[in-house]
Protein backbone atom coordinates (compact mmCIF):
# COMPACT_ATOMS: atom_id res chain seq x y z
CA UNK A 1 0.00 0.00 0.00
CA UNK A 2 0.88 3.42 -0.98
CA UNK A 3 1.40 6.03 1.98
CA UNK A 4 2.84 7.67 4.56
CA UNK A 5 2.65 6.70 8.24
CA UNK A 6 1.47 8.51 10.80
CA UNK A 7 2.34 7.55 14.66
CA UNK A 8 3.46 4.57 13.27
CA UNK A 9 -0.44 3.69 11.64
CA UNK A 10 -0.30 3.07 7.79
CA UNK A 11 -2.85 5.60 6.24
CA UNK A 12 -3.43 5.71 2.15
CA UNK A 13 -4.02 8.24 0.46
CA UNK A 14 -7.74 7.47 -0.52
CA UNK A 15 -8.20 7.51 3.18
CA UNK A 16 -7.02 10.36 4.56
CA UNK A 17 -10.50 11.68 4.79
CA UNK A 18 -11.41 9.28 7.45
CA UNK A 19 -8.62 9.83 8.88
CA UNK A 20 -8.91 13.58 9.25
CA UNK A 21 -12.40 13.40 10.41
CA UNK A 22 -11.25 10.98 13.35
CA UNK A 23 -8.49 13.67 14.14
CA UNK A 24 -11.57 16.69 14.21
CA UNK A 25 -13.66 14.70 16.28
CA UNK A 26 -11.21 13.85 18.82
CA UNK A 27 -9.75 17.80 18.97
CA UNK A 28 -13.50 18.58 19.42
CA UNK A 29 -13.96 16.44 22.35
CA UNK A 30 -10.80 17.73 24.06
CA UNK A 31 -11.69 21.31 23.19
CA UNK A 32 -15.79 20.85 24.60
CA UNK A 33 -13.98 19.48 27.67
CA UNK A 34 -11.60 21.97 28.62
CA UNK A 35 -12.59 25.24 27.07
CA UNK A 36 -15.77 26.08 29.11
CA UNK A 37 -13.76 26.23 32.20
CA UNK A 38 -11.70 28.93 30.74
CA UNK A 39 -14.29 30.38 28.78
CA UNK A 40 -15.43 34.24 29.63
CA UNK A 41 -18.65 35.24 30.61
CA UNK A 42 -20.03 38.46 30.59
CA UNK A 43 -20.18 40.05 34.34
CA UNK A 44 -22.00 42.97 35.46
CA UNK A 45 -20.37 45.34 37.75
CA UNK A 46 -21.59 48.66 39.99
CA UNK A 47 -20.66 50.69 42.56
CA UNK A 48 -20.54 54.45 44.51
CA UNK A 49 -20.65 55.65 47.60
CA UNK A 50 -21.89 54.73 51.22
CA UNK A 51 -20.86 55.24 54.80
CA UNK A 52 -18.18 57.86 54.19
CA UNK A 53 -16.14 55.31 51.49
CA UNK A 54 -16.98 53.58 48.10
CA UNK A 55 -18.42 50.31 47.49
CA UNK A 56 -18.16 48.05 44.50
CA UNK A 57 -20.62 44.60 43.71
CA UNK A 58 -19.37 42.82 40.60
CA UNK A 59 -21.64 39.09 40.03
CA UNK A 60 -22.00 37.29 36.81
CA UNK A 61 -23.94 34.07 35.24
CA UNK A 62 -27.22 32.30 36.66
CA UNK A 63 -28.31 28.71 36.38
CA UNK A 64 -29.96 27.18 33.05
CA UNK A 65 -33.31 28.40 32.42
CA UNK A 66 -33.46 30.90 35.01
CA UNK A 67 -34.03 34.35 33.85
CA UNK A 68 -31.31 36.76 35.73
CA UNK A 69 -32.70 40.43 36.87
CA UNK A 70 -31.49 43.12 34.83
CA UNK A 71 -28.03 44.62 36.34
CA UNK A 72 -30.27 48.24 36.53
CA UNK A 73 -32.43 46.27 39.03
CA UNK A 74 -29.38 44.43 41.37
CA UNK A 75 -28.14 47.94 41.69
CA UNK A 76 -31.53 49.25 43.22
CA UNK A 77 -31.36 46.64 45.80
CA UNK A 78 -27.75 47.02 46.74
CA UNK A 79 -28.56 50.81 47.17
CA UNK A 80 -30.88 50.26 49.15
CA UNK A 81 -29.60 47.52 51.26
CA UNK A 82 -26.79 49.83 51.86
CA UNK A 83 -28.74 53.63 52.64
CA UNK A 84 -30.68 51.03 54.75
CA UNK A 85 -27.44 49.83 57.00
CA UNK A 86 -26.32 53.43 56.90
CA UNK A 87 -29.52 54.96 58.16
CA UNK A 88 -29.13 52.15 60.71
CA UNK A 89 -25.67 52.01 62.15
CA UNK A 90 -23.72 55.35 61.22
CA UNK A 91 -22.01 57.15 63.91
CA UNK A 92 -22.10 60.32 61.63
CA UNK A 93 -25.59 60.57 60.91
CA UNK A 94 -27.54 62.09 63.95
CA UNK A 95 -30.73 60.32 63.03
CA UNK A 96 -29.35 56.83 62.80
CA UNK A 97 -30.55 54.14 65.20
CA UNK A 98 -26.98 54.07 66.94
CA UNK A 99 -27.33 57.79 67.14
CA UNK A 100 -30.41 58.37 68.77
CA UNK A 101 -28.74 55.78 70.77
CA UNK A 102 -25.82 56.99 71.80
CA UNK A 103 -27.80 60.77 72.79
CA UNK A 104 -30.04 59.14 74.98
CA UNK A 105 -29.36 59.34 78.68
CA UNK A 106 -31.56 57.01 79.67
CA UNK A 107 -30.85 53.25 80.75
CA UNK A 108 -33.88 52.04 80.01
CA UNK A 109 -34.31 49.55 76.83
CA UNK A 110 -34.06 51.13 73.74
CA UNK A 111 -36.27 49.96 70.75
CA UNK A 112 -33.70 48.99 67.63
CA UNK A 113 -33.82 46.72 64.68
CA UNK A 114 -32.74 42.97 64.66
CA UNK A 115 -30.22 44.24 62.08
CA UNK A 116 -28.55 45.72 65.06
CA UNK A 117 -29.34 43.88 68.00
CA UNK A 118 -27.44 40.94 65.43
CA UNK A 119 -24.60 43.29 64.76
CA UNK A 120 -24.67 44.59 68.59
CA UNK A 121 -24.83 40.80 70.14
CA UNK A 122 -21.64 39.88 67.82
CA UNK A 123 -19.91 42.05 68.76
CA UNK A 124 -20.31 41.71 72.37
CA UNK A 125 -19.32 38.01 71.52
CA UNK A 126 -16.46 38.98 70.42
CA UNK A 127 -15.43 42.00 73.16
CA UNK A 128 -15.94 38.99 75.56
CA UNK A 129 -13.94 36.57 73.22
CA UNK A 130 -10.97 39.33 73.35
CA UNK A 131 -11.43 40.24 77.17
CA UNK A 132 -11.74 44.31 75.38
CA UNK A 133 -9.30 44.44 72.71
CA UNK A 134 -12.54 44.69 70.69
CA UNK A 135 -14.94 46.82 72.66
CA UNK A 136 -18.21 47.82 71.24
CA UNK A 137 -18.11 50.53 73.79
CA UNK A 138 -14.88 52.67 72.24
CA UNK A 139 -17.19 55.76 71.08
CA UNK A 140 -16.08 58.25 73.66
CA UNK A 141 -12.40 57.10 73.42
CA UNK A 142 -12.48 57.80 69.52
CA UNK A 143 -14.30 61.41 69.89
CA UNK A 144 -11.80 62.20 72.84
CA UNK A 145 -8.61 61.18 70.44
CA UNK A 146 -9.83 63.39 67.40
CA UNK A 147 -11.36 60.29 64.65
CA UNK A 148 -14.97 60.57 65.41
CA UNK A 149 -17.64 63.17 64.08
CA UNK A 150 -16.19 66.14 66.02
CA UNK A 151 -13.06 66.01 64.07
CA UNK A 152 -9.13 66.56 65.36
CA UNK A 153 -9.10 67.61 69.20
CA UNK A 154 -6.18 68.88 71.62
CA UNK A 155 -4.46 66.16 73.05
CA UNK A 156 -6.52 64.56 76.00
CA UNK A 157 -5.17 64.90 79.49
CA UNK A 158 -4.89 62.43 82.14
CA UNK A 159 -7.94 63.94 84.10
CA UNK A 160 -9.90 63.63 80.45
CA UNK A 161 -8.80 60.47 79.52
CA UNK A 162 -9.80 58.68 83.00
CA UNK A 163 -13.01 60.15 82.86
CA UNK A 164 -13.66 58.80 79.55
CA UNK A 165 -12.69 55.38 80.71
CA UNK A 166 -15.01 55.50 82.98
CA UNK A 167 -17.84 55.20 79.89
CA UNK A 168 -16.06 51.91 78.74
CA UNK A 169 -16.29 48.95 78.71
CA UNK A 170 -18.52 46.25 76.84
CA UNK A 171 -20.28 44.80 80.32
CA UNK A 172 -22.02 47.86 80.48
CA UNK A 173 -24.17 46.97 77.55
CA UNK A 174 -27.15 44.60 77.47
CA UNK A 175 -29.55 43.71 74.36
CA UNK A 176 -32.51 41.59 73.70
CA UNK A 177 -33.71 40.00 71.00
CA UNK A 178 -37.50 39.85 71.39
CA UNK A 179 -39.00 43.04 70.92
CA UNK A 180 -35.21 43.72 69.82
CA UNK A 181 -33.99 46.55 71.98
CA UNK A 182 -30.29 47.80 73.47
CA UNK A 183 -29.76 49.71 76.61
CA UNK A 184 -26.85 51.15 78.53
CA UNK A 185 -25.87 50.19 82.17
CA UNK A 186 -25.15 53.88 83.17
CA UNK A 187 -25.39 57.24 81.22
CA UNK A 188 -23.13 58.57 78.83
CA UNK A 189 -22.32 55.35 77.71
CA UNK A 190 -22.16 55.02 73.91
CA UNK A 191 -21.23 52.37 71.27
CA UNK A 192 -19.10 52.57 68.08
CA UNK A 193 -19.90 49.74 65.12
CA UNK A 194 -17.50 51.30 62.61
CA UNK A 195 -14.85 47.83 63.23
CA UNK A 196 -18.01 45.73 62.45
CA UNK A 197 -20.76 47.62 60.42
CA UNK A 198 -19.18 47.55 57.06
CA UNK A 199 -17.99 43.71 57.35
CA UNK A 200 -22.05 43.34 58.03
CA UNK A 201 -22.84 45.70 55.20
CA UNK A 202 -20.69 43.48 52.77
CA UNK A 203 -22.29 40.65 53.92
CA UNK A 204 -25.54 41.65 53.09
CA UNK A 205 -24.99 42.42 49.77
CA UNK A 206 -23.51 39.10 49.19
CA UNK A 207 -26.67 37.04 51.03
CA UNK A 208 -28.85 39.17 48.30
CA UNK A 209 -26.51 38.30 45.97
CA UNK A 210 -27.25 34.48 46.32
CA UNK A 211 -30.70 34.84 46.69
CA UNK A 212 -30.75 35.73 43.05
CA UNK A 213 -28.62 33.15 41.99
CA UNK A 214 -25.91 34.53 40.59
CA UNK A 215 -22.76 31.80 39.81
CA UNK A 216 -20.19 34.21 41.42
CA UNK A 217 -19.48 37.34 42.98
CA UNK A 218 -17.43 40.20 44.65
CA UNK A 219 -18.55 43.01 47.07
CA UNK A 220 -16.27 45.48 48.92
CA UNK A 221 -17.08 48.26 50.84
CA UNK A 222 -14.22 50.28 51.90
CA UNK A 223 -12.05 47.68 51.07
CA UNK A 224 -13.40 45.08 53.13
CA UNK A 225 -14.76 42.07 50.74
CA UNK A 226 -16.82 38.76 50.58
CA UNK A 227 -16.41 36.87 47.49
CA UNK A 228 -18.46 33.39 46.75
CA UNK A 229 -17.70 31.02 43.41
CA UNK A 230 -15.31 32.26 40.50
CA UNK A 231 -14.51 34.82 38.43
CA UNK A 232 -16.16 34.90 35.15
CA UNK A 233 -13.52 33.57 33.18
CA UNK A 234 -13.55 30.46 35.74
CA UNK A 235 -10.04 31.47 37.93
CA UNK A 236 -10.20 32.28 41.72
CA UNK A 237 -11.53 35.78 42.84
CA UNK A 238 -7.75 37.37 43.48
CA UNK A 239 -7.80 39.79 46.59
CA UNK A 240 -4.64 42.41 47.07
CA UNK A 241 -3.08 42.74 50.37
CA UNK A 242 -1.96 46.31 50.47
CA UNK A 243 1.80 47.05 51.75
CA UNK A 244 1.31 49.11 54.70
CA UNK A 245 2.71 52.50 53.83
CA UNK A 246 1.31 55.68 54.31
CA UNK A 247 0.78 57.97 51.45
CA UNK A 248 0.93 55.19 48.93
CA UNK A 249 -1.15 52.53 47.41
CA UNK A 250 0.49 49.56 46.27
CA UNK A 251 -0.01 45.47 46.10
CA UNK A 252 2.42 43.63 48.69
CA UNK A 253 0.65 40.26 47.68
CA UNK A 254 -2.51 38.42 46.17
CA UNK A 255 -4.80 36.04 47.69
CA UNK A 256 -6.60 33.71 45.40
CA UNK A 257 -9.90 32.66 46.68
CA UNK A 258 -12.55 30.29 45.29
CA UNK A 259 -16.10 28.60 45.89
CA UNK A 260 -16.54 29.79 49.49
CA UNK A 261 -18.42 32.39 50.79
CA UNK A 262 -14.95 34.09 51.84
CA UNK A 263 -15.18 37.60 54.07
CA UNK A 264 -11.39 39.18 54.08
CA UNK A 265 -10.67 42.56 55.72
CA UNK A 266 -7.72 44.94 56.97
CA UNK A 267 -6.79 46.22 59.74
CA UNK A 268 -4.08 49.31 59.70
CA UNK A 269 -2.40 52.13 61.41
CA UNK A 270 -1.10 53.56 58.20
CA UNK A 271 -4.69 55.69 56.78
CA UNK A 272 -6.51 56.98 59.14
CA UNK A 273 -3.54 58.84 61.64
CA UNK A 274 -3.05 61.88 62.38
CA UNK A 275 -0.65 64.29 64.59
CA UNK A 276 -1.14 65.12 67.82
CA UNK A 277 0.97 66.45 70.82
CA UNK A 278 4.34 66.26 68.46
CA UNK A 279 3.48 62.38 67.33
CA UNK A 280 1.60 60.84 65.35
CA UNK A 281 -1.02 58.57 66.63
CA UNK A 282 -3.39 56.06 64.79
CA UNK A 283 -7.03 55.63 64.59
CA UNK A 284 -6.47 52.09 66.44
CA UNK A 285 -7.41 52.48 69.95
CA UNK A 286 -6.87 50.07 72.71
CA UNK A 287 -10.06 50.21 74.66
CA UNK A 288 -8.46 48.74 77.80
CA UNK A 289 -5.71 51.43 78.26
CA UNK A 290 -7.98 54.26 76.41
CA UNK A 291 -4.56 54.71 74.40
CA UNK A 292 -3.93 54.80 70.40
CA UNK A 293 -1.76 51.68 70.10
CA UNK A 294 1.59 52.22 70.11
CA UNK A 295 3.48 48.51 68.60
CA UNK A 296 5.14 47.77 65.35
CA UNK A 297 2.49 46.09 64.25
CA UNK A 298 1.24 47.71 60.31
CA UNK A 299 -1.53 45.84 59.29
CA UNK A 300 -3.25 42.78 60.05
CA UNK A 301 -5.36 40.82 57.21
CA UNK A 302 -7.99 38.04 58.36
CA UNK A 303 -10.17 35.69 56.18
CA UNK A 304 -13.18 34.16 57.76
CA UNK A 305 -16.13 32.61 56.53
CA UNK A 306 -17.89 36.24 56.69
CA UNK A 307 -17.46 39.69 56.58
CA UNK A 308 -18.21 40.50 59.75
CA UNK A 309 -16.44 38.20 61.68
CA UNK A 310 -13.33 39.69 59.73
CA UNK A 311 -13.80 42.95 59.99
CA UNK A 312 -13.92 42.96 63.42
CA UNK A 313 -11.46 40.01 63.72
CA UNK A 314 -9.02 42.44 61.96
CA UNK A 315 -9.50 45.08 64.31
CA UNK A 316 -8.88 42.98 67.31
CA UNK A 317 -5.73 41.57 66.67
CA UNK A 318 -4.56 44.94 65.12
CA UNK A 319 -4.74 45.93 69.01
CA UNK A 320 -3.75 42.88 70.69
CA UNK A 321 -0.03 43.47 68.64
CA UNK A 322 2.49 41.47 66.71
CA UNK A 323 3.08 38.66 69.48
CA UNK A 324 -0.07 38.08 71.30
CA UNK A 325 -2.40 38.79 68.54
CA UNK A 326 -0.56 35.63 66.52
CA UNK A 327 -0.99 33.59 69.17
CA UNK A 328 -4.64 34.57 69.91
CA UNK A 329 -5.47 33.98 66.44
CA UNK A 330 -3.48 30.69 66.50
CA UNK A 331 -5.32 29.15 69.35
CA UNK A 332 -8.59 30.28 67.83
CA UNK A 333 -8.09 28.92 64.51
CA UNK A 334 -7.95 32.41 63.15
CA UNK A 335 -6.96 32.67 59.30
CA UNK A 336 -4.58 35.84 59.63
CA UNK A 337 -1.40 37.82 57.98
CA UNK A 338 0.56 39.87 60.50
CA UNK A 339 2.89 42.62 58.25
CA UNK A 340 5.28 43.75 61.47
CA UNK A 341 7.77 46.57 60.88
CA UNK A 342 11.32 45.66 60.84
CA UNK A 343 12.75 49.13 60.07
CA UNK A 344 11.96 50.18 56.34
CA UNK A 345 10.92 46.39 55.79
CA UNK A 346 8.19 44.45 57.17
CA UNK A 347 8.29 41.32 58.61
CA UNK A 348 5.43 38.48 57.71
CA UNK A 349 3.81 36.07 60.21
CA UNK A 350 1.20 33.93 59.65
CA UNK A 351 -1.36 31.21 61.24
CA UNK A 352 -1.94 27.76 59.66
CA UNK A 353 -5.27 28.54 58.77
CA UNK A 354 -3.76 31.54 56.16
CA UNK A 355 -1.01 29.27 55.13
CA UNK A 356 -3.47 26.73 53.88
CA UNK A 357 -5.00 29.01 51.88
CA UNK A 358 -1.95 30.62 50.24
CA UNK A 359 -1.48 27.14 49.41
CA UNK A 360 -4.52 26.39 47.89
CA UNK A 361 -4.86 29.72 45.82
CA UNK A 362 -1.06 28.79 44.86
CA UNK A 363 -2.50 25.16 43.47
CA UNK A 364 -4.82 26.78 41.42
CA UNK A 365 -3.44 29.33 40.02
CA UNK A 366 -0.12 26.38 38.45
CA UNK A 367 -3.59 24.26 37.73
CA UNK A 368 -4.71 27.38 35.73
CA UNK A 369 -1.40 27.72 33.92
CA UNK A 370 -0.89 23.82 33.30
CA UNK A 371 -4.32 24.17 31.55
CA UNK A 372 -3.74 27.00 29.57
CA UNK A 373 -0.45 25.47 28.50
CA UNK A 374 -2.71 22.43 27.92
CA UNK A 375 -5.13 23.76 25.75
CA UNK A 376 -2.41 25.81 23.51
CA UNK A 377 -0.42 22.54 22.74
CA UNK A 378 -3.90 20.87 21.93
CA UNK A 379 -4.98 23.51 19.44
CA UNK A 380 -0.68 24.18 17.86
CA UNK A 381 -0.80 20.16 17.49
CA UNK A 382 -4.34 19.40 16.30
CA UNK A 383 -3.99 22.33 13.95
CA UNK A 384 -0.61 20.78 12.50
CA UNK A 385 -2.25 17.53 12.60
CA UNK A 386 -5.40 18.68 10.37
CA UNK A 387 -3.02 20.23 7.90
CA UNK A 388 -0.79 17.42 7.58
CA UNK A 389 -3.46 15.02 6.98
CA UNK A 390 -5.08 17.45 4.24
CA UNK A 391 -1.90 17.38 2.76
CA UNK A 392 -1.90 13.73 2.93
CA UNK A 393 1.86 13.91 3.97
CA UNK A 394 3.47 11.68 6.99
CA UNK A 395 3.77 13.20 10.57
CA UNK A 396 7.61 12.59 10.90
CA UNK A 397 11.04 14.20 12.32
CA UNK A 398 10.76 17.20 15.00
CA UNK A 399 9.15 19.46 12.35
CA UNK A 400 6.63 17.37 12.89
CA UNK A 401 6.29 16.40 9.07
CA UNK A 402 6.92 19.71 7.49
CA UNK A 403 10.54 18.10 6.11
CA UNK A 404 8.23 16.60 3.61
CA UNK A 405 7.46 19.64 1.82
CA UNK A 406 11.67 20.70 2.17
CA UNK A 407 11.86 20.29 -1.83
CA UNK A 408 8.50 22.85 -2.31
CA UNK A 409 9.38 24.99 0.22
CA UNK A 410 13.61 25.06 -0.71
CA UNK A 411 14.41 25.64 3.03
CA UNK A 412 18.21 25.09 4.19
CA UNK A 413 16.62 24.16 7.90
CA UNK A 414 14.93 21.47 6.59
CA UNK A 415 18.43 19.71 6.82
CA UNK A 416 18.68 19.70 10.24
CA UNK A 417 16.69 16.45 11.15
CA UNK A 418 17.72 15.01 8.17
CA UNK A 419 14.47 13.59 6.83
CA UNK A 420 14.01 13.44 3.28
CA UNK A 421 10.78 13.44 1.54
CA UNK A 422 8.75 9.70 0.82
CA UNK A 423 9.14 8.08 -2.83
CA UNK A 424 6.03 7.85 -4.67
CA UNK A 425 6.55 3.90 -4.61
CA UNK A 426 6.61 4.06 -0.39
CA UNK A 427 10.28 3.91 0.17
CA UNK A 428 12.27 6.83 1.76
CA UNK A 429 15.52 8.08 1.23
CA UNK A 430 18.80 7.13 2.67
CA UNK A 431 18.32 9.01 5.49
CA UNK A 432 14.63 8.64 6.53
CA UNK A 433 15.37 7.11 9.66
CA UNK A 434 17.10 9.64 11.46
CA UNK A 435 14.40 11.71 13.85
CA UNK A 436 11.17 9.68 12.79
CA UNK A 437 8.45 9.42 14.87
Amino acid sequence: MTGGTVSGLAVGRGGWCCELMSHVILTAAVAATILPAVSAVAGDTVGGRTMGTSWTASWHGAPIETDPLPASAVEDELVRLLNRIDELMSTWREDSEVSRFNASDSTEWFSVSRETVRVVARSLELSRASRGAFDVTVAPLVDLWGFGKAGKQKKPTAEDLAAVRLLVGWEKIELRDDPPAIRKTMSGVRIDLSAIAKGYAVDVLGEYLETVLVSGYLVEVGGETRVKGSRPDGGPWRIGVEQPVAGRRGVRSVLALSDGPHGIATSGDYRNRREMGGRIVSHTLDPRKGQPVEHQLAAVTVVAEDCMTADAWATMLMVMGPQKGLLFAKNNQVAALFLTRDGTTFQESTTPRFQAIQSGGQEGNLWNTWLAALILVVLAVGGLGVGVLVRGRGLVGSCGGLAMMCDSRDDPLCSACGVRPVTDDGGAGPEATNGAV
